[in-house]
C-alpha cells in the first residue's frame, strides 16, 4: 500500500514539474505573458533595430509595465484608442533615448518614434507598438 502511495505522489510531482517547465520555457516565450507586455529587439531590412513592443489583452487591460536589459517601458489607456507611451531603451554607451507622448494605436504594429544611426551604429532604430486584442 505504501508502495503505490509514493508512486503515485512521485507521478504528481513529475507532472507539475513539467507543467511548470512548460509554462516558463514555452508560454513566456511564445504564449501571452502574465504582464500582458512583451518587448523584443530585432534587426530590421534597413540595417538597423526594432523594438518591437506587443501590448497582449488590449481590449480590456489598461496598464503595462515592463523592463529588461537595456529598457524599461510604461504604458497607460486613456481612452478606447488613446494610450500614454514612456519607453526608454539603450544603454549608458549607446546613448539612452527616452520616448513620452501620447498617441492613438488601433489594432496591429504602429510606428512611435524612429531614431537615425549613431556614431557606432549601422543603421536606424525604430521603436513600433503592436496591438493585439
Amino acid at each position: 500500500m505504501t508502495g503505490k502511495w509514493r508512486l503515485l505522489l512521485c507521478a504528481v510531482v513529475c507532472l507539475v514539474a513539467i507543467g511548470s517547465a512548460f509554462h516558463f520555457l514555452v508560454m513566456e516565450r511564445h504564449g501571452v505573458p502574465d504582464s500582458g507586455i512583451r518587448v523584443v529587439e530585432q534587426g530590421n531590412d534597413e540595417g538597423g533595430r526594432d523594438w518591437v513592443i506587443r501590448l497582449y489583452q488590449s481590449d480590456r487591460r489598461h496598464h503595462w509595465q515592463v523592463s529588461g536589459k537595456g529598457y524599461a517601458v510604461a504604458i497607460d489607456r486613456l481612452g478606447k484608442d488613446s494610450f500614454s507611451l514612456d519607453i526608454a531603451y539603450g544603454s549608458s554607451s549607446d546613448g539612452r533615448h527616452r520616448i513620452r507622448q501620447q498617441v492613438r494605436l488601433h489594432e496591429g504594429p504602429t510606428l512611435v518614434a524612429a531614431f537615425g544611426a549613431g556614431p557606432s551604429e549601422a543603421g536606424d532604430t525604430r521603436v513600433i507598438v503592436d496591438r493585439v486584442k
